[in-house]
């Protein structure tokens, strides 16, 4: 009678261990198209462990939806916390082929809530720190911003086309971030009506489209961004990218638009 009553509490025992035990749903991505991610409530924040993997969302403005795109590579991890607290996971793998490029989440894919472990810490301190608010971040991104803007030069990568260059004249890693500043210079007769600079990461030579691939790196600030540059003037800006590395077969480029015309600039470096 002991035995059995042993065998039945370890029984007890593993069961509650099985359950408590999240198996984590794969998600699949490429660069030819968009997966969209549906969640129940607003994200609030998405973070993928490798480079390979982007998850975009409206940073400025809050949405449910979330955007996944991927280059070839090692198989990583999607994380994203709504505003409501509820925290996603997910495995992250490469596929050439989307069976269905659109998923919606459901509420109970939820491992858990990220409000619930802030409020019980919350309990336990008699005096927290004052947290940093979304207007305060802006503020710091724009003076770290603005203070790489009086460094003096590290790099001069520029390309010149139809009389407008666009120079790369500093590239900075700070914390979780990278800081790219930029020059516009109209060397043209002609007002330049800035339209976009977007910024990509390169994989593969664009005239073997097989192996050529891209992923577009959203900025979470940009300082300076101008509407127009007269003639012979220049424009200096700067981006705030999520940190990124290159590999070996990669190149970050960035693409300067003209509004309303075919004027534009590619800037290519490693």
């Amino acid at each position: 009678m002991k035995k059995l009553i042993i065998i039945l509490s370890l029984g007890i025992v593993f069961s509650a261990h099985a359950k408590n035990k999240v198996q984590l749903d794969t998600l699949y991505a490429n660069s030819t198209m968009t997966m969209a991610l549906f969640f129940p409530s607003d994200i609030k924040q998405g973070i993928t462990g490798s480079d390979n993997f982007v998850f975009t969302y409206n940073r400025e403005k809050e949405q449910n939806l979330g955007l996944l795109k991927a280059v070839k590579g090692s198989p990583s991890n999607l994380l994203v916390i709504t505003t409501d607290g509820s925290v996603y996971s997910y495995i992250l793998k490469y596929s050439e082929h989307l069976e269905n490029p659109n998923r919606f989440i459901t509420s109970n894919e939820s491992i858990g809530n990220a409000k619930q472990v802030q409020e019980k810490k919350v309990d336990t301190i008699k005096s927290p720190k004052k947290s940093i608010s979304v207007t305060d971040s802006q503020d710091l991104l724009r003076r770290s911003c603005e203070s790489l803007l009086k460094l003096p030069k590290e790099k001069n990568i520029k390309k010149k086309m139809n009389d407008i260059k666009l120079s790369l004249k500093n590239l900075k890693y700070h914390g979780d971030n990278v800081y790219l500043q930029f020059e516009i210079e109209n060397k043209s007769g002609v007002r330049f009506d800035f339209d976009y600079l977007k910024i990509f990461k390169v994989n593969g030579n664009k005239k073997r489209n097989a192996s050529y691939q891209e992923i577009q790196l959203q900025p979470i600030f940009i300082h300076n961004s101008p509407n127009q540059i007269l003639p012979n003037t220049k424009a200096k800006m700067v981006y705030v990218m999520p940190k990124f590395n290159i590999g070996d077969n990669e190149k970050i480029e960035a693409r300067l638009q003209e509004l309303n015309t075919t004027r534009n600039v590619h800037l290519i470096w490693r």
